[in-house]
């Protein structure tokens, strides 16, 4: 490696090629490497430098950390000096002339806490001053917000843990083409002028002692979500849900917002339906499952969201949403709360047979052909996957997140998230059946069934996804095995060119089946 940096610092190969063909190269390295490449000439210090400072994370330390800095204790080195670096690195970036370039790179900042966002007060403040290198201590995350009107490229701002309150506000503003501000779990207070965001997530879960903070204003509101702006919002705040379709009913009609994801609390569903029959170019809507379960009490006007292409939720919304609307791909989210009484996160049910039937055949109210089906989650026998062969026909795109128990109403204790039952359940039946196949709840088992003819597949099928439900990552094992079934599947459907078991991607080019985990 050593050689190769030593031929390219020579000029006539590093100046032979543009710096965007450089970048382009340099783009697929971790930081690292950038960090050894930038080193070997000027060139290409140059051309590192754009992709070093493109995307940064910022790790704030929460109140007891600020406070080991100045009073160590316990043998905290290392979480001392993270934070003591990041502390010096801050009042550098405030104090030098020279940031300004590098700020002036940024596209994308994520600022996240390490742990409980706890801030200093001001006689704290006063009292944790670093004398020794002369560093005032500020707000760790309010002096990065005093940084972020010299980032003239950033454009996308995601923060966790954190309050914002006017100051923070007031930097945002500053910012000239901030487009898309992501915030989990952080607190809100009122905000001044309106922004101009295209995209907005707000993510909070549930809490059974929410933060003892004020609901958002009908002042914040109209300035976060500015409806001549916005083209895609995420609202999963289950603390704030209510207030903050309220108030967007009342801020106007968004006439550029295509996309929307959403948690619908209770006694709210009707609210939600006024604010889509505001927003003309809807085209992809998300109902999160952490909704409430009830139909709106009006109908909804075949004229409202004429373009929406795209839901993502339960299937008791099929016939308000898909008939007559060009639908062509549906996400069905098939848990349900089992008692009306329940509260967000308890324990659910599963829908059964007869739903999932009449949920497919309400998709074909669609004014287009449905390519796209999702299941969540998905009880995987026979009569289920033939209904979706039957009623689906033209199915190009399949995914299936499979539950993981024989039983489809089995009881769930309250104690125990489902997916650890799941898991127990699953684990003792990993057993072969007297024909060496495994139950269709594995998917090692669902696979080889349709490699076998014994369960069907849509004939223009181009990708199968098998996911277990609940499963961030879903291993599948039996490599061998699975190199036998692929290409017998492969041969019965001739449009599949790549399926995907949990982590395991399988991918054809030509006749040549070829694999990654």
């Amino acid at each position: 490696m050593g050689q190769l940096f030593g031929i390219l610092e020579e000029p006539k190969y590093t100046r032979s090629l543009p710096p965007e063909l450089w970048q382009y190269c340099w783009s697929f390295l971790a930081v690292e490497d950038l960090l050894a490449v930038s080193s070997t000439c000027l060139s290409f210090r140059y051309i590192c430098k754009n992709l070093l400072f493109r995307h940064i994370t910022t790790t704030i330390p929460y109140k007891r950390t600020v406070r080991h800095i100045f009073e160590p204790r316990h043998d905290d080195v290392a979480r001392v000096g993270r934070a003591r670096r990041l502390l010096l690195r801050l009042h550098a970036l405030q104090s030098d002339s020279d940031a300004r370039e590098v700020l002036g790179l940024v596209e994308t900042w994520s600022i996240k806490t390490f742990g409980s966002p706890a801030p200093l007060k001001e006689a704290e403040i006063m009292q944790y001053r670093d004398e020794k290198n002369r560093i005032p201590f500020i707000q760790p995350y309010t002096s990065i917000f005093l940084i972020f009107p010299s980032c003239t490229k950033l454009r996308l701002l995601s923060v966790s843990d954190i309050h914002m309150g006017n100051e923070q506000w007031s930097a945002l503003e500053k910012i000239p083409q901030l487009e898309c501000l992501a915030m989990e779990r952080c607190t809100m207070s009122s905000s001044g002028e309106a922004m101009k965001l295209k995209v907005v997530s707000i993510t909070h879960e549930a809490r059974r002692n929410p933060p003892d903070v004020p609901p958002p204003t009908t002042q914040l509101i109209s300035s976060l979500f500015n409806f001549r702006h916005l083209e895609s919002l995420t609202l999963l705040d289950l603390t704030f849900a209510d207030s903050f379709l309220l108030g967007l009913v009342r801020v106007g009609r968004f006439e550029n917002l295509t996309h929307l994801s959403v948690v619908v609390p209770d006694y709210h569903m009707d609210t939600l339906f006024t604010f889509l029959s505001r927003t003309p170019s809807l085209t992809s809507l998300t109902i999160s499952n952490f909704s409430t379960m009830a139909t709106p009490s009006k109908p909804f006007l075949q004229c409202d969201v004429p373009n929406l292409s795209v839901y993502d939720g339960f299937p008791t919304l099929i016939p308000i949403l898909l008939p007559g609307r060009p639908v062509n791909t549906v996400r069905l989210r098939m848990n349900h709360r089992s008692d009306p009484q329940a509260n967000l996160g308890d324990p659910f049910g599963v829908y059964d047979n007869n739903i999932i039937c009449k949920a497919l055949n309400d998709c074909s109210a669609s004014t287009r052909v449905i390519h796209d089906l999702m299941l969540s989650p998905f009880h995987p026998t026979p009569d289920n996957i033939q209904d979706i062969v039957r009623i689906h026909p033209d199915l190009r795109h399949l995914r299936l997140e499979i539950l993981r128990t024989p039983n489809i109403n089995m009881g769930v204790d309250v104690e125990e998230p489902m997916s650890i039952i799941m898991d127990m359940i699953s684990d003792s039946m990993n057993v072969q059946d007297s024909d060496g196949l495994y139950p269709l709840f594995l998917i090692l088992g669902l696979l080889s069934s349709i490699a076998l003819g014994h369960l069907p597949l849509p004939a223009k099928l181009e990708t199968l996804h098998l996911h277990h439900y609940q499963r961030v990552e879903t291993i599948c094992s039996g490599e061998a095995k699975q190199r036998l079934l692929v290409p017998k599947i492969s041969a019965a459907y001739p449009a599949l060119y790549e399926i995907h078991l949990g982590t395991t991607r399988w991918w054809r080019q030509g006749e040549l089946w070829s694999r990654e985990v």
